[in-house]
């Protein structure tokens, strides 16, 4: 079916070790293609393939992932690694997810945009992110944790053609009651489907709480996991963004299509630093 999207998510305990976690992940995609709906894009966790070793992209952890893509047929967003690059200096690193097509190639790298400082000490990337899913005549947007605070992200890559943002993360407990809601937020704001594949169990000094969830453009919670390692198949059907960006969310609200009519003025978008509020607190 065109209009349905079967989208596979692993959400699960991360190791300090790539090895591991890769297993681990491979595992559950095994599992999940032998599920009475077979997915055609499975996205994993933030730091799903390891933050341990310190790789290029394409390298030697990249080539198992592409391996498991191809082998399947699958379009494969499998979490984030520590990608170094010869652009940056001694010892900087980007928080990477790397994006594989059915025929196991790498077609695109998402570099997070806001890591949680001061704890992340990966380097922002600057470049958004978004990949066709042609069979499916559908665009993906890729985000990754922290950035789904920033409201900003998730627009571009609904400007940019996403009909579904997704967000691998890795979100400790204190958060789970805030941005429950704000997955919502993003979702029903851009019309999209809005997948957020969280962490779980203990990572370093902090403890993952789970709860991945889907959510539709009508906020709508397709699918919510617990605080254990859990995967599933969702069938998204993207008619209803279709449906919500032609004729409005509940055949009411035209988000993007007011967006567009009254090009709402952001006076200090590409200019901060002159924004009163960031001026008083230079004061």
């Amino acid at each position: 079916m065109k209009d349905i999207l079967h989208v596979g998510v692993v959400q699960m305990a991360v190791s300090k070790d790539t090895a591991t976690n890769i297993e681990r992940f491979e595992h559950y995609v095994n599992a999940l293609m032998k599920s009475f709906h077979k997915p055609e894009l499975v996205i994993g966790v933030e730091g799903g393939i390891g933050y341990n070793v310190m790789e290029p992209i394409p390298g030697p952890t990249t080539e198992r992932l592409c391996a498991i893509a191809k082998k399947h047929g699958i379009y494969l967003v499998p979490g984030s690694m520590s990608e170094t690059d010869e652009k940056l200096g001694q010892g900087e690193w980007y928080n990477s997810i790397p994006v594989i097509n059915p025929q196991g190639e790498i077609i695109a790298v998402y570099r997070k945009i806001c890591p949680w400082y001061p704890e992340e000490t990966s380097t922002p990337g600057h470049e958004y992110v978004v990949f066709p899913i042609p069979e499916k005549n559908t665009v993906i947007g890729v985000s990754n944790c922290y950035d789904l605070s920033f409201p900003e992200i998730s627009r571009n890559l609904a400007l940019m053609g996403a009909e579904v943002i997704i967000r691998p993360a890795m979100d400790p407990e204190p958060l789970y009651r805030m941005y429950r809601h704000v997955i919502a937020a993003r979702a029903v704001e851009n019309q999209a489907y809005y997948l957020s594949v969280n962490a779980c169990g203990i990572y370093d000094s902090s403890t993952n709480y789970g709860h991945s969830a889907i959510v539709d453009p009508e906020a709508h919670f397709l699918w919510e996991a617990g605080k254990e390692d859990s995967f599933v198949t969702v069938p998204l059907d993207l008619g209803l963004v279709r449906r919500s960006r032609e004729h409005g969310t509940m055949y009411k609200d035209h988000l993007l299509k007011h967006l567009r009519l009254f090009k709402p003025a952001m006076p200090y978008a590409s200019n901060l630093d002159a924004a009163p509020l960031f001026r008083k607190w230079d004061d």
